[in-house]
């Protein structure tokens, strides 16, 4: 009885002891719960599909004149597949400030950054980049 005791004691002190860490520090800052999923469908200037396209996303403040207040580090999101298409997972309250960066590890296409004053999570974005040419 006395071993029941303690185990019992033991769970509820290290029961406890977890809630006042989450508690003060909380549970961490991106919750997949709290993010949006966007899709984007990667094309050329022939609307053929790209694949092995890295996008990256990281948000910015600005202030009332446009001068930058804060930023967060770019995080890589994923490569485009066959299909062309990646995803982007953004932290609900980063959006419309999230910079979306579309690059080419492979130097065949230019490099796009751009942001969407609006945008759904249902839809698929049509992204077009364009070729580098050839020198």
């Amino acid at each position: 009885m006395k071993k029941i005791v303690r185990k019992l004691l033991q769970g509820c002190s290290l029961t406890a002891a977890m809630f006042v860490f989450q508690a003060c520090y909380g549970t961490g800052e991106y919750e997949w719960g709290n993010s949006i999923q966007y899709n984007f469908r990667i094309v050329d200037e022939n609307n053929n599909t790209i694949d092995g396209i890295a996008l990256q996303t990281r948000w910015e403040n600005r202030d009332d004149q446009g001068n930058l207040t804060a930023c967060g580090r770019w995080e890589p999101q994923g490569i485009s597949g066959t299909d062309g298409v990646v995803s982007a997972y953004v932290y609900d309250r980063e959006f419309p400030s999230t910079i979306f960066q579309f690059s080419d590890g492979q130097s065949r296409f230019e490099m796009l950054d751009t942001t969407f004053a609006s945008l759904s999570g249902m839809d698929t974005v049509e992204i077009k980049l364009q070729r580098i040419a050839d020198e």
